[in-house]
C-alpha cells in the first residue's frame, strides 16, 4: 500500500491479506457468520505470545544501491525489511500505523501542514508504502533542492513527532478504510484480500498491512514508538539513490541511516512454511452488489531466486498477464465470450503500481503464492467463469505447453518486460528487489536466461510440481452466496448466459459443453459463507 505524503486523500489500491477462513465440521452446511477453523498441521503462530516470537539476525550494515545518472530529479528509496509480518499478536496493523505516523504525522521541527508547506515550492514529494516483508519510504525531488528536501526526509525517518493528535488521526484514517472502504466499497481488493488470508491462514502474512478492527482500536501511541525503534532499523535498511546527486550525498544519507541502531531493534520476524490445506470455497455474502469478484490460488515454494521461478513465471503469463489479452484466460473469457473486464494470473504476489499495467516495485515477499482474478462477472455467469478458469488451468497442468506456444510467450515477454523498466525510480526498486532476492543478476536478465534453455518438458514438470490443485483455495465476493454454494457443491450444470441468438462459434461451443458440467470437486463442507461486515474483527 502507498501513501503520498503530499496528499491527505489519495485512494489506496493495495491488496491485503486477513483473518483465517474455513469450512464447518460435519455434513452441517455452514451459514452466514460462521467460519470454524480446519484442524492445522501446526500451532498457528498468530496464537503465539510476542516473546515467543523467532526474530532472523540484524544485518551488520546498511546495504547502499547507486545508480547515478544524468537526470535532474533525484530519487531516494530507503527500504526496510519490515512489514506487517513484523506486527505482534494483538498489534495486526502496527507496523503500517507506524510508518504513516512518521510520514504523515510530522517531524520534531515541523508538523505535517508545516511540512507540505515547506515541500510545495519545491514539487518534491514523499510516499510511504507498506507491504508484508518491505517498508519503503521513496522521495523525489529536483537536484537544485535537494539540499533542503532531503533535511525534511531525513527528520521524517530519524526525528518524527509521533504525537498524539497525528497518531488519532491516523488510527481512525486505517480503521475507516478497512471497514468502509476495503469491507464495503472494493469487491475485488476484498477477494483477492481473502485468498490471501485463506492461503496463509494462521501465518503472519494471514492478516491485512491495515491490521483488524479490534487490534487497531486497542494499539496505544506508545507502542507505536517502541515499534518504531524495533523495526525500522539500521540493520534492516537498504537505500537506493539515483539521479544526478553530488557524490558525498551518498555518504550523508548512509551516515543519517546508521543512526537507527539503537538497542531495541531486532531482526525480521522468522517466518513457518505456509499451512498445507485442501480446496476450499469462501463467498462473502452481498446482496446489495450487482458483479462478482473471484480470486483463486495456492501458496508454492518458488520465488525469485528459486530455478522454476522463469518456468512459473512464463506459465502465468500464458494465462494471463496483467491486462494483457496475450493470456488464455483473458482471451476465453473475456475477448471470446464477453463475460468480463479482465482475467489474469500471477507466480508471485502482485501489485499494480499507480494507474499502468505494470508491477509495483518493493512489495517483495519471503514467501509466495500463485493466484488467479476474475473481475468482474455478472452473477448470473460467476458459476461458469469459475469453471472456465480452472478448466484452462487444468489444461495447463496436465498438458504442459508446445514448443510453439513457449517461444510465442518468449517473443512476448522478451519485448514486453522491459517496459517495467522505462522510469529511474523503477530501475532502482527493481534493483532494491534483486538484493532483497539476493540474485546475482537482474531480474530481468534471469529471467531470460532461464527462457533461453527452456523446454516443453522442464516447463511442464516445473508446473506439475507447484501447481497443485488439490490445493486450489477460492474466494469470491457477490450476491446469491447460498444459491451459488449450492450450485458448486451438487455440481449443477452452469449456463454461460450468452445473449439471446448469440453465437461464438464451433470451438466456443465444443468447449463450453465441456465446461457446464465441470467436476470442481470441493463438497459443500468446505464452502463457507461469510458476511463482509464481519471480517477483520
Amino acid at each position: 500500500m502507498k501513501k503520498h505524503i503530499r496528499t491527505k486523500c489519495d485512494h489506496l489500491f493495495l491488496v491485503v491479506s486477513i483473518v483465517m477462513l474455513a469450512g464447518a465440521c460435519g455434513s452441517k452446511a455452514p451459514v452466514i457468520g460462521e467460519y470454524p477453523p480446519l484442524p492445522r498441521e501446526q500451532p498457528s503462530p498468530s496464537m503465539a505470545s510476542p516473546s515467543s516470537i523467532e526474530h532472523d539476525p540484524l544485518r551488520k550494515s546498511v546495504v547502499l544501491i547507486e545508480q547515478p545518472s544524468s537526470n535532474p530529479i533525484v530519487t531516494i528509496r530507503v527500504v526496510f525489511d519490515a512489514g506487517s509480518a513484523d506486527d505482534p499478536p494483538g498489534q495486526e496493523g502496527i507496523t503500517r500505523l507506524t510508518a504513516m505516523l512518521m510520514a504523515e504525522g510530522g517531524t520534531q521541527e515541523l508538523s505535517y501542514g508545516e511540512v507540505l508547506e515547506r515541500l510545495f515550492p519545491m514539487a518534491g514529494e514523499i510516499q510511504v508504502q507498506v507491504g508484508r516483508d518491505q517498508t519503503l519510504f521513496l522521495g523525489r525531488v529536483h537536484r537544485d533542492r535537494l539540499d533542503e528536501f532531503y533535511e525534511i526526509m531525513r527528520d521524517v525517518l530519524l526525528h518524527p513527532r509521533m504525537g498524539e493528535s497525528d497518531f488519532e488521526r491516523l488510527r481512525t484514517q486505517a480503521l475507516t478504510e478497512l471497514t468502509e472502504e476495503l469491507r464495503q466499497s472494493n469487491d475485488e481488493a476484498l477477494a483477492k484480500a481473502w485468498l490471501q488470508a485463506m492461503v496463509f491462514e494462521g501465518h503472519p502474512y494471514a492478516h491485512p498491512e491495515l491490521g483488524t478492527e479490534r487490534s487497531l482500536r486497542q494499539i496505544t501511541l506508545e507502542e507505536v514508538r517502541t515499534h518504531r525503534e524495533k523495526v525500522f532499523c539500521m540493520g534492516r535498511a537498504t537505500i537506493g539513490l539515483a539521479g544526478n546527486y553530488p557524490q558525498p550525498f551518498a555518504d550523508r544519507v548512509v551516515k543519517d541511516i546508521e543512526r537507527l541502531s539503537g538497542p531495541h531493534c531486532v531482526g525480521r520476524r522468522h517466518l513457518p512454511p505456509p499451512p498445507s490445506l485442501p480446496s476450499r470455497i469462501a463467498i462473502i455474502s452481498k446482496e446489495q452488489a450487482s458483479s462478482v469478484a473471484v480470486s483463486m490460488g495456492f501458496a508454492i515454494e518458488v520465488n525469485r531466486n528459486h530455478p522454476d521461478y522463469p518456468a512459473l513465471t512464463l506459465a502465468a503469463s500464458w494465462l494471463g498477464q496483467h491486462r494483457q489479452f496475450v493470456g488464455a484466460l483473458m482471451r476465453e473469457i473475456r475477448e471470446k465470450r464477453g463475460m468480463n473486464y479482465g482475467d489474469y494470473a500471477y507466480a508471485e504476489h502482485f501489485e499494480q503500481d499507480g494507474w499502468s499495467t505494470f508491477p509495483l516495485s518493493n512489495t517483495s515477499r519471503r514467501q509466495s503464492h500463485f493466484s488467479i482474478w476474475l473481475r468482474p462477472l455478472k452473477p448470473e455467469q460467476a458459476h461458469f467463469a469459475i469453471r472456465l478458469a480452472i478448466y484452462i488451468l487444468r489444461r495447463l497442468v496436465e498438458e504442459g505447453l508446445s514448443l510453439e506456444e513457449i517461444q510465442r510467450m518468449k517473443r512476448y515477454l522478451d519485448g514486453y518486460y522491459p517496459l517495467f523498466f522505462q522510469k529511474e525510480s523503477q530501475r532502482l526498486g527493481h534493483a532494491i528487489d534483486d538484493r532483497f532476492y539476493g540474485l546475482s543478476e537482474g531480474w530481468l536478465e534471469r529471467l531470460r536466461r532461464g527462457w533461453a534453455t527452456l523446454t516443453p518438458e522442464g516447463l511442464h514438470q516445473a508446473i506439475k510440481a507447484h501447481l497443485k490443485l488439490d490445493r486450489l483455495q477460492i474466494a469470491i465476493v457477490g450476491p446469491n452466496a447460498e444459491e451459488l454454494a449450492q450450485a458448486i457443491a451438487e455440481e449443477r450444470e452452469s449456463d454461460p448466459s450468452y445473449p439471446e441468438g448469440r453465437s461464438l462459434g464451433a470451438d466456443v461451443e465444443a468447449t463450453d459443453r465441456i465446461v457446464r458440467t465441470l467436476q470442481i470437486g470441493i463438497p459443500r463442507e468446505r464452502i463457507s459463507i461469510l458476511r463482509s461486515d464481519s471480517l477483520f474483527k
